[in-house]
């Protein structure tokens, strides 16, 4: 056959490359068969069209020639917890492929589900072996889903306890009893007192008194409040010595120093006059001016021909005699006074309970506080009318029920 006449026309066929908006095509006459490789270069994206890449045509394979780059991708997969971290990555839902492994509900077994979010479902587990109680009295027969928790009983725990006074609670499952409160009579912490209505697990009990022992020192007593163990540990006694001085009579104060003389100071014990402020150091400037006024006095008397007692220049009646001049001190006693009549306050009061200590409760009140504060409220609402109802109708004894 004779070969087809060409038209001389460029073929202008599109090629299988270049780009979507830039299609290349055959530059050739008009011709017979394939087209050829084309001549020319083409742009062609990544897979996840994050980057391009510019290839000879000539190159390229298939219609569909595309490259991985190397960006990450760092969007979250289904689960919520993991990121995909797939190179030039595709996808649209990111399922995560990993397994869930969060402990079940049953706190023996794992999830074994693709990771997820939300929730785990039930533990499909179960045992074909009999759940019963800590003494076998109830029983839950095969199959029993695990986690599920032993059967409640109604009988009275069988276990062996610290003592032996009458056991009240029922059978459990818990590894430990409950504390028994059976009320024992037992002494405290510091032999003071053999207390009563003590519940028995209670171990170290205070009666509230200074404990009163005797210190290393051999001078001075211990004044904590009912206490175990040592008085003093790895410690010195520091309470004021009580050795009375020489020149004024009054004890020494300084910190315990059972080894060695007491120190030469100042004494700042109180000494009463008359005036505003009631009292003033025995060793202060004020205390000189009035024994300095004192001792003027008798030289005076001396002069004009009279007898002076000299054994001692100055008495504790001359000093309760001798009077201050008013200061700052004085006027705001003064005005504190003024303020106190005014509102009807007593000066005895203490509206603020500044000289009041706190109160001392025993560590397993202030536990049960923490557990449940009203229960322990209401327990003492309770008890505070009790005693009043007593006191006003004057019975020896009376109960109450807390349920």
């Amino acid at each position: 056959m004779d070969p087809v006449p060409s038209c001389g026309k460029v073929c202008g066929k599109p090629l299988p490359c270049g780009s979507l908006d830039f299609i290349h095509t055959c530059e050739k006459l008009c011709h017979e068969g394939d087209c050829g490789p084309c001549s020319r270069t083409s742009v062609i994206s990544c897979r996840c069209s994050f980057r391009t890449k510019e290839l000879p045509c000539t190159s390229l394979k298939s219609e569909d020639a595309t490259f991985m780059c190397d960006k990450r991708c760092n969007k979250k997969r289904l689960c919520g917890r993991h990121k995909c971290n797939e190179i030039c990555c595709v996808d649209k839902e990111h399922k995560c492929p990993l397994i869930c492994g969060r402990k079940l509900r049953c706190g023996l077994h794992r999830c074994e589900e693709p990771c997820h979010r939300g929730n785990c479902q039930t533990c499909w587990q179960a045992s074909f072996d009999e759940l019963t109680c800590h003494c076998g009295a109830s029983v839950i027969y095969p199959p029993v889903p695990c986690g599920t928790r032993p059967p409640e009983c109604t009988q009275t725990c069988a276990r062996v306890h610290e003592c032996d006074h009458p056991v009240y609670h029922s059978c459990h499952s818990e590894e430990k009893c409950p504390p028994c409160t059976f009320l024992t009579q037992k002494w405290c912490m510091g032999k003071h007192e053999f207390r009563s209505n003590i519940p028995c697990h209670l171990v170290d009990i205070s009666c509230g008194l200074p404990c009163g022992a005797t210190l290393p020192c051999g001078m001075h007593k211990c004044q904590r409040l009912c206490h175990k163990g040592e008085c003093l540990v790895d410690e010195a006694c520091k309470q004021p010595c009580t050795t009375p001085r020489a020149d004024c009579g009054h004890p020494c104060m300084a910190p315990c120093h059972t080894s060695s003389p007491c120190p030469v100071t100042a004494c700042k014990a109180k000494v009463g006059i008359s005036g505003h402020r009631w009292s003033i150091d025995c060793g202060s400037e004020a205390t000189s001016e009035i024994a300095a006024i004192s001792m003027a006095s008798k030289i005076t008397d001396m002069q004009l021909g009279g007898s002076v007692e000299i054994s001692k220049l100055i008495t504790k009646k001359e000093v309760h005699q001798a009077r201050l001049e008013c200061d700052e001190e004085c006027s705001a006693l003064e005005r504190k006074k003024r303020l106190a009549e005014a509102f009807h306050i007593s000066e005895d009061s203490d509206p603020f309970n500044i000289r009041s200590s706190g109160s001392k409760f025993s560590d397993s009140l202030k536990e049960d506080a923490r557990k449940d504060l009203k229960f322990v409220s209401d327990v003492e609402k309770e008890m505070e009318t009790l005693v009043e109802a007593v006191n006003k109708v004057e019975v020896e004894t009376s109960h109450w029920t807390f349920l």
